[in-house]
């Protein structure tokens, strides 16, 4: 079993991430898994964090569960019903996912993506071009906000505030502790949800085919199949890009990769995948233990919560390196694996090549550096509450503030 031991400047800033983040549970964690991949931490579960095992527990439904006491479906239930992408398993799970496949086929990500970030990402490349400072995190957020938007069906005239202050209100609910919502949590998470699933009512009703909701209709999907995809979309897919963008960001130039004369000749696509490995932003999803199982060689009990520690198993392999596909039992392993692999994947992936993109082609003309950052405190998913970058010769101008309104510059003017 290969050791945690991170010592390139990437490594460490994702390793600053989580402990900002998580401070007490991260410490934990990187001493119980520092040198066994399966172990069990009493309080917490047993922890998995070799890649091999960790693919074994997800893609094996009958013995490891997304639902029943302990598991994460548990959690969501009472918010959003029985039967959500998110707690469902068997044959339900499988008949729904194959429902909603086709709303992700690269046609339809394609156009959701061009809609929502095409607008978004210009503006950005045009501001570093200007020299003005860009905020990736800000930027991150704005994109992620406009295509879950898009997919449910939101009146375009919401600001971006909207959806992204439910997403933060849903994730100051969740910690490592949580095992459950009281009646007052329930309450709360179905007010913030309430803006996704009532656009995706409205957008479901309408039937447009010009809609992702409204093709699900035409399909002949229910209203509770679309409210359950608006709800699983949002509570995983806005993190995850909003997250994962500025950190693939920082990673390129911890390593250098953005300087002028430095861009990479790797594909986009690579860029992305080795990003998401060394980022991962979902840390850890949770399983029922079924039956008594043997994991690693340590004995899992019955109905005991199994803990898959995705961002330790996915950087056992080293850091951040474009031209080292990951293969094997590591493959993909970021967006899950097995009847929950996340089926977002291919919009959030769309949107982080898009972003990327844009940024390696300013950095190959004249250079990105990264001219502040700073690490989120205590949040669920691990971010850089800021991350900024400009050309070497730029000025220090918020790139940004145009999302909300004119820049200081234009307002000068």
């Amino acid at each position: 079993m290969r050791a945690l031991a991170p010592t390139d400047p990437g490594s460490r800033w994702e390793s600053r991430l989580v402990r900002s983040a998580h401070p007490v549970v991260a410490r934990v964690v990187d001493s119980a898994v520092s040198r066994r991949g399966v172990v069990r931490v009493p309080g917490v579960g047993v922890l998995v964090a070799d890649p091999g095992v960790a693919r074994r527990v997800l893609t094996d439904p009958d013995a490891f569960a997304k639902n029943g006491p302990g598991s994460s479906g548990a959690l969501w239930t009472p918010v959003l019903g029985e039967r959500v992408l998110l707690n469902m398993e068997g044959e339900d799970h499988r008949a729904l996912r194959r429902s909603l496949s086709d709303l992700f086929s690269p046609r339809v990500v394609r156009e959701v993506c061009d809609a929502a970030a095409g607008p978004l990402v210009a503006a950005a490349a045009s501001r570093l071009r200007a020299g003005e400072d860009l905020d990736v995190v800000r930027l991150a957020r704005e994109v992620s906000a406009a295509a879950i938007g898009v997919v449910v069906g939101l009146d375009p005239a919401t600001p971006p505030a909207t959806l992204l202050e439910a997403s933060d209100a849903i994730e100051s609910m969740v910690s490592w502790r949580t095992r459950g919502f009281d009646d007052g949590a329930v309450r709360r998470a179905r007010g913030a949800l309430a803006v996704v699933q009532d656009a995706a009512e409205s957008a479901h009703a309408a039937r447009e085919p010009d809609t992702v909701m409204g093709r699900l209709a035409r399909q002949g999907a229910s209203l509770d199949d679309a409210r359950s995809l608006a709800a699983a979309l949002f509570l995983t897919g806005t993190g995850t890009v909003s997250s994962a963008l500025p950190r693939i960001a920082g990673q390129l130039a911890d390593a250098d990769l953005l300087a002028p004369g430095r861009v990479l000749s790797h594909d986009v696509d690579a860029v992305v995948a080795e990003g998401l490995r060394m980022t991962t932003p979902s840390l850890a999803t949770l399983r029922r233990c079924v039956h008594v199982t043997d994991l690693g060689g340590v004995r899992v009990r019955a109905d005991e919560r199994v803990v898959v520690l995705l961002w330790w198993a996915t950087r056992r392999e080293g850091g951040f390196d474009p031209g080292r596909p990951a293969t094997g039992d590591l493959r993909h392993l970021w967006f899950g694996a097995g009847s929950h692999f996340c089926l977002g994947a291919p919009l959030a992936l769309a949107e982080l090549r898009a972003m990327t993109a844009m940024l390696l082609d300013v950095a190959g003309e004249q250079g990105l550096v990264v001219s502040s950052r700073r690490a989120a405190r205590r949040v669920l998913v691990p971010r850089y509450a800021e991350l900024t970058v400009r050309t070497p010769n730029g000025r220090h101008v918020d790139g940004m503030a145009r999302s909300a309104g004119p820049s200081r510059s234009d307002r000068a003017a």
